[in-house]
């Protein structure tokens, strides 16, 4: 493939060009592309301030169309939701952080409660 000559890269490229599809000669003219101050101030024109607060949703009919799932819902169940009974006596730990003392589920204690962090210590680097 190094050695060549012009007229066969020529041939190759026409070989390559015969291949390809058939296009207009229009098609292949970029569009004019517009200067770019002109395009940042229609972007600036239409954009609108976000402004917080009221939720919208709560307006809309989409916000109710889950009440009426009720007997859908009914059909398609395959289990009874299981009810949570266990029960569990809380374990009083103090915060390895702070020092601030709770009463905490035992789940909650992995490493013993020697190295429990409160929920905002452990919110915090350290």
């Amino acid at each position: 493939m190094d050695n060549l000559t012009p007229e066969q890269i020529t041939q190759m490229i026409s070989l390559l060009q015969s291949m390809l599809p058939k296009q207009n000669e229009e098609t292949n003219e970029a569009p004019p592309q517009e200067s770019r101050s002109h395009i940042s101030s229609i972007k600036t024109v239409n954009r609108k301030p976000f402004v917080s607060g009221e939720n919208k949703f709560d307006q809309m009919m989409e916000s109710k169309m889950h009440k009426e799932d009720v007997e859908i819902d009914k059909k398609l169940i395959k289990y009874e939701p299981t009810p949570r009974v266990r029960k569990f006596q809380p374990v009083l730990a103090k915060c390895r952080v702070c020092g601030k003392t709770e009463e905490v589920s035992p789940s909650l204690l992995f490493e013993g409660a020697e190295r429990y962090k409160c929920n905002k210590c452990a919110g915090s680097s350290g």
